[in-house]
């Protein structure tokens, strides 16, 4: 045979094989007997992402939509099989009393490949995890979280400020809110976690923001390695070293904090932020305190530690240190960013809301002028209106849509209809948390922004399991008291200061960006920003 006739055969022999490779594994859940998604060769359910035909989240839950009468549905990540878990109570389950069945998340990252985010908690496994989340949770508990909230509320008084100067400066403030609330947040985590100062509203370019904003990059090139991670092992990273966060931005970051931490230790400096709880951690000095008990509860969205706190043998070294600051940048700042800008969006369509929110903020602004008082965490924490808003906010636009788990022990799941399977370690399972809280079966009207839900009248109706803003079980944000904290000091003072209006770059309905892993819409979230009592212009 000539060449030609050689490539002829081969080509459609490798195309061919490929084809049979690419679809190997999709008679997973048929044989099995499982409900699932109908896959697209070698893609599985991310074609429906990659084409742009839906957002990430929608993708990775169809089957809840699909099968809303099964416990749990069949998925495909690219080849991979995972299952889709539909019923709240099972995913309470499998998070909280059988944990050892699924003690870790899928999107490991190994150290080799990547120094600071493979030692973030999110991002560990095993023991490591155990031993982190363990050593760190002194470190969010409510009397650190009060001990920190004058740097928040200082930084965030002083911010709205200056921008009531510029808006009486230049007669007009139209400014896109998430652009806007990840300065503020920029700042104040900088701040909280790295002990410095900056103003990125007035100076965009500086370095932290910059570097912040590699960080908490979630499209692209790197989305797309995040993305990856659920579904490629561990190994594949490690062998070809691939980092998530460009080596730039954390070299960066681990400079500063080992600066840092000399010039504190030099000089004997104490201020009440993350570097100083984790060089206490670091040297065994980190404990619970006896107000936590008093100040545990951050409103309804308060999650359950189920670990034992822990600080024997913490070996936490400069990067160990500078991995939680990152890591809680990271997943704090698009939280609180998200939860900010769609809370004022759905306050502008509501403007009930709005007025209730806005009498209970001036309400607390006038006690605290009466007793010359500045605005403190117990307070922020009693204002329930606040929290009711804050609540539906989560319950409505979930930052994260979507949470996952590695099976660590084979375990068997049954389905309504007597159907069992048994997941077997290392499968994948999803959790569809924006699903469930948009399900009118725990939720009636889901669609309908309404904090009364969330009332001391109503919240006692709500399946708290089918309430996930912050995740489930031990590994939930160990973060949230603080992503809360911050969420809504931001909120009291941007209203305590400022009516916000729709303004023509305004997108209503918004619309999604639907290229984004994380919530993010196409035109961002436009605001013409009216310093409180003057007149509009």
């Amino acid at each position: 045979m000539t060449s030609l006739e050689w490539l002829l055969l081969l080509v459609p022999t490798a195309i061919y094989l490929f084809y049979r490779w690419s679809v190997a594994t999709f008679d997973y859940f048929e044989k099995r007997g499982v409900p699932f998604v109908k896959p697209v060769p070698l893609l599985g359910g991310m074609w429906n992402f990659f084409s742009g035909k839906m957002h990430m989240v929608d993708a990775g839950s169809l089957g809840y939509e699909m099968f809303p009468d099964s416990r749990f549905s069949g998925f495909f990540a690219f080849r991979k099989p995972g299952y889709l878990i539909h019923d709240p109570e099972l995913v309470k389950q499998i998070t909280i009393k059988d944990f050892d069945h699924f003690a870790d998340h899928t999107n490991v990252v190994p150290i080799e490949a990547d120094p600071v985010l493979g030692r973030a908690l999110f991002f560990t496994e095993g023991t490591r995890w155990k031993h982190g989340r363990s050593g760190l949770s002194p470190a969010f508990t409510g009397s650190k979280m009060r001990n920190m909230f004058a740097l928040l509320s200082n930084y965030t008084e002083g911010a709205m400020g200056r921008l009531v100067d510029d808006a009486r400066r230049d007669g007009r403030l139209e400014l896109e809110m998430r652009d806007l609330f990840q300065k503020l947040g920029n700042d104040v985590t900088t701040s909280l976690s790295f002990g410095v100062e900056i103003d990125s509203v007035h100076n965009p370019n500086n370095e932290f923001m910059r570097r912040g904003k590699e960080l908490i990059a979630t499209d692209g090139i790197q989305g797309l390695k995040f993305l990856l991670l659920t579904v490629l092992p561990k190994s594949f990273f490690r062998t070809l070293r691939i980092r998530i966060f460009p080596k730039e931005a954390t070299d960066f970051y681990v400079d500063v904090i080992s600066k840092t931490i000399k010039q504190r230790e030099e000089h004997n400096i104490v201020r009440p932020d993350f570097i100083h709880l984790l060089v206490q951690g670091r040297k065994n000095e980190l404990k619970m305190e006896q107000a936590d008990d008093q100040l545990k509860s951050v409103g309804f969205s308060t999650v359950e530690e189920h670990l034992q706190s822990s600080t024997e043998n913490s070996q936490y070294s400069d990067l160990d240190i500078t991995a939680a600051a990152a890591s809680f940048f990271f997943g704090g700042l698009e939280t609180t960013t998200t939860v900010i800008c769609f809370a004022l969006y759905e306050m502008s369509q509501n403007p009930n809301v709005k007025q209730k929110l806005q009498a209970e903020i001036d309400q607390v602004k006038e006690q605290l002028s009466t007793t010359d008082s500045k605005l403190s965490y117990e307070v922020l924490q009693n204002m329930k209106y606040l929290d009711m808003v804050v609540s539906e906010t989560l319950r409505r636009w979930a930052p994260l849509g979507l949470t996952n788990r590695a099976c660590t022990k084979p375990y068997t799941i049954e389905d309504n209809n007597g159907t069992k399977v048994t997941i077997q370690v290392g499968d994948l399972i999803q959790i569809p948390i924006q699903s469930i809280h948009r399900d009118h079966r725990f939720y009636p009207n889901p669609y309908k922004f309404d904090p009364e839900r969330f009332s001391e009248e109503n919240k006692a109706n709500i399946n708290r399991s089918a309430f996930l803003p912050f995740g489930s079980g031990p590994r939930n944000c160990i973060g949230s008291r603080l992503a809360l904290m911050q969420t809504k000091c931001f909120l009291y003072y941007t209203l305590a200061n400022f009516e916000l209006e729709l303004c023509p770059k305004t997108d209503v309905p918004i619309k999604l960006n639907k290229r984004s892993v994380s919530l993010h819409t196409l035109s961002g979230f436009w605001f013409r920003m009216v310093p409180r009592g003057e007149v509009k212009k």
